[in-house]
């Protein structure tokens, strides 16, 4: 409106104008204030809000709707918010938009090739591990630097980690670390060192694992990185777990949960409180342990109440009320935990809960109970297809039935456990309780010297892996067992048993420990045992400790005190520095026992250790191993170093010496770290049907190596004549299939239009010459490995099928 009222033209608003410019004017502000949000919405990521940032993102992908560039960062960034709540499927599908070539033109390079990263990433996560390394190869051979690959190898090493292939996946972080360590770039070092230190662990190379996971931490600093932090230490745990050093683990735990806990990563919070329960319950701090399980039931509530966690978290709880000994409240969790469980859709979830129902039931003597809950349990593992739910299960059934009475069937369960050599702590906690339950079913045959020999392994077991309630348990089981058999030494078992179970808070074991004490007064020992069968199960005892080199050094020094007059009894081994550490030591205090390994460290010569031996009145034997370093054997008072009856300890520590060997060779086995042969005419051995001595066909072998054990499609090229189907049966035959079919199949071989009939079958009569039905060579390779020579010779038609059932089988 004009000074004098009337209305001008100049003041009439043009709508599509005041639009106009308006956008402009956004438009002109969003570039910079998208790119600030964006920035401030990876901050948070780093810090661990990631639900803030999610909810940022979902108001950023409304306003950045025109800006291609910001709005594949911000579908980026919501991509990793939701991978790191293990929504994968929802994470794939933030960015699957951008999977096309087409619909990442126009984005800037670095941007177009992280997307293709977190694409391959999720796929990985959702279970498309061929499709995932498809992905990143392709991405690879793109890179526009050396620097760009960087993450694309990080990217690898992940996916081939979750296939197995973890000499691939160390190949491939150490690429990354070499190309970050030129850059300085602190988080994709951090990144490089935890991949590597994961590969350890999951190769059983613990120390390594440590070492790298504390190399990530120091690169990390003050830098905000929250959830990295929060899984480093998680991982340290599980390290330390494998290394029976559950305090260390606890202390890694608390870390884990304090960076957790100050992020939105409730689940991951609950995790830990648990993982934490678990080892303050394997050394004794049951409150504690009740403290950390009741915290991880209310944060994965918290999350969500519903969450298939959550009967988890009541069979734990289940678990330690069990082992106080309140049984009632044990199977009010318990039963909780089992309808839970029941309703989900884990079958390893209900088949823990059940084998823990199974337990309780076995406590209050409801045999029958206990039995139909241990098959519903065994069938449940077979479902999975996990080993050790398998073996713990069918030993649950093996106590059932000796509970009920059945010894023959309670042996046959026994005898159905295969040997296990493995030196992780599951494998030996298991082992510990097959010994356990052979020692009860001898003691119910009658058979206390036996019993004695199973039980006294069962506490070398049970303090190695430091599982303070099982120890009392064996030490109360070794009690019993020496009442009949060695009466003298019963009385300082069961006293260990009573300690044990007192400080523990476990009533009820309390109760039979100290009934049995009660009793070992009254109790007429029974005639003693023939020297030559002790000598038998001691033998016996010593060459089934093989599986770990730490429990056959325990065992000798368990049995060396148990069988001889000897008060103190100490192995000791060189650590890195050469001095001497202690493995085990009984009738020792732990200051003087530290001080005799001291002392025994400087002794390098025959007569310093002849001197020390006169100054600690100690018989010092050495152990010597051809592939391992050796240890040193201390008894003390000398002239106590030998069986009673005057049997000398020599065939005994031949036989340790033995089994010094057979733990060097497996580890060596283990971790792929055999000799190397560098003579050209060993190729010869590596694969059948090969000799070669080119770096090239090296490269070949190593590679069939590296794929071996993976149920992978893999893609063999070649002129013809080179021998691809060579290569393919030598993956065969190095694989878990090669006890199945090989299935040649040469397209060149057959008419083309019977091809596809050849492929996936036919009834009789579908063509002229169809006299009956046919399989196909697909299916006729079920189980084993099909080798399809000659692709391109395939009808256009047909190729298109076979291509999708190589991609979905």
């Amino acid at each position: 409106m004009s000074r004098k009222g009337q209305f001008s033209d100049d003041a009439v608003v043009d709508l599509a104008t005041a639009r106009s410019r308006l956008r402009s004017r956004a438009g002109k502000t969003s570039s910079a204030s998208l790119k600030n949000e964006l920035a401030e919405i990876n901050l948070l990521l780093d810090q661990g809000f990631s639900n803030e940032a999610r909810s940022r993102l979902s108001n950023l992908l409304s306003t950045a709707r025109n800006d291609t560039e910001v709005l594949a960062e911000a579908r980026l960034a919501l991509s990793i918010a939701l991978e790191m709540h293990g929504d994968y499927r929802m994470s794939l599908q933030a960015i699957a938009t951008y999977e096309p070539d087409k619909a990442k033109a126009g984005l800037p390079v670095e941007l177009a090739l992280k997307l293709r990263v977190q694409i391959a990433i999720a796929y990985n996560y959702c279970g498309d591990h061929p499709k995932a390394i498809s992905l990143l190869k392709s991405a690879l051979r793109d890179v526009p630097n050396e620097q760009s690959a960087a993450a694309v190898y990080t990217a690898l090493s992940r996916a081939y980690r979750s296939i197995n292939e973890y000499p691939i996946a160390r190949d491939y972080s150490e690429r990354a670390l070499a190309i970050y360590r030129q850059s300085g770039d602190w988080r994709g070092l951090a990144e490089a060192y935890f991949g590597i230190a994961v590969t350890d662990h999951l190769e059983a190379r613990n120390e390594a694992a440590l070492a790298n996971f504390d190399q990530a931490l120091k690169i990390i600093g003050d830098h905000p990185a929250t959830f990295l932090l929060g899984k480093i230490y998680s991982n340290m745990a599980a390290a330390n777990w494998w290394l029976k050093q559950p305090q260390q683990g606890i202390a890694c735990l608390e870390k884990a949960i304090d960076y957790y806990e100050h992020s939105d990563h409730l689940l991951m919070a609950a995790a830990a409180y648990n993982n934490l329960g678990l080892n303050l319950m394997l050394v004794g701090q049951w409150d504690r342990a009740h403290e950390a399980y009741e915290r991880a039931l209310a944060l994965i509530k918290q999350a969500d109440e519903h969450d298939e966690r959550v009967p988890m978290a009541l069979d734990s709880l289940g678990e330690l009320s069990m082992l106080r000994g309140d049984l009632d409240e044990a199977k009010n969790y318990l039963e909780r935990a089992v309808a839970l469980s029941s309703e989900g859709t884990n079958k390893w979830y209900a088949c823990q809960t059940l084998r823990t129902m199974a337990r309780c039931h076995i406590a209050t003597g409801e045999t029958d109970l206990a039995l139909a809950d241990a098959e519903h349990a065994l069938r449940l593992a077979r479902d999975i297809g996990d080993g050790h739910s398998i073996w713990e299960t069918q030993l649950l059934l093996a106590e059932s039935f000796l509970q009920k009475g059945d010894l023959d069937a309670c042996a046959a369960k026994l005898s159905e456990q295969s040997e296990h050599s493995s030196d992780s702590p599951i494998v030996i906690g298991l082992s510990g309780e097959s010994h356990r339950l052979h020692g009860l079913l001898a003691l119910a045959k009658a058979d206390a010297p036996a019993a004695s020999q199973h039980f006294g392994r069962c506490v070398s077991i049970f303090e190695l892996v430091g599982d303070r309630y099982r120890t009392g348990r064996a030490h109360l089981d070794l009690g019993r067992a020496y009442m009949l058999a060695q009466s003298h030494l019963a009385a300082e078992h069961l006293t260990r048993a009573v300690n044990i179970f007192r400080e523990l808070g476990a009533r009820r074991d309390l109760e039979h420990a100290e009934a049995a004490l009660a009793e070992h007064d009254q109790t007429p020992p029974q005639q003693e045992r023939r020297r030559e069968a002790a000598i038998q199960l001691i033998t016996l005892r010593l060459a089934e400790a093989v599986s770990s080199r730490t429990l056959l050094l325990r065992e000798l020094a368990a049995v060396i005190r148990q069988e001889t007059s000897a008060k103190r009894v100490m192995v000791v081994e060189p650590d890195e520095e050469q001095k001497q550490k202690i493995v085990i030591a009984h009738g020792y205090e732990e200051d003087e026992a530290h001080g005799i390994a001291e002392d025994l460290s400087t002794a390098k010569t025959d007569a310093s250790r002849e001197r020390f031996a006169k100054k600690h009145d100690a018989k010092v034997i050495k152990l010597k191993s051809t592939n391992s370093l050796p240890a040193t054997l201390v008894i003390s008072p000398r002239n106590a170093a030998q069986l009673s009856g005057g049997l000398p300890l020599d065939p005994l520590l031949r036989v340790v010496e033995l089994g010094m060997d057979v733990c060097a060779l497996r580890a060596t086995t283990s971790t792929g770290q055999g000799v190397d042969n560098h003579d050209g005419s060993a190729g010869t051995g590596l694969l059948p049907g090969f000799i070669h001595s080119s770096p090239e066909m090296t490269r070949l072998v190593e590679e069939v190596h590296q794929i071996r054990s993976s149920d992978v499609t893999v893609l063999v090229t070649g002129e013809s004549g080179t021998g691809k189907e060579l290569v393919a049966r030598a993956i065969h035959a190095l694989s878990s299939r090669r006890d199945k079919i090989f299935v040649p199949f040469n397209c060149t071989a057959v008419p083309k239009e019977l091809s596809e009939s050849y492929l996936f079958g036919h009834r009789r009569g579908a063509f002229t010459g169809a006299v009956s039905d046919s399989p196909g060579v697909i299916r006729s390779a079920s189980g084993g490995t099909l080798f399809i020579d000659e692709v391109g010779d395939l009808p256009l038609d047909v190729q298109p099928k076979l291509l999708r059932f190589l991609q979905e089988g």
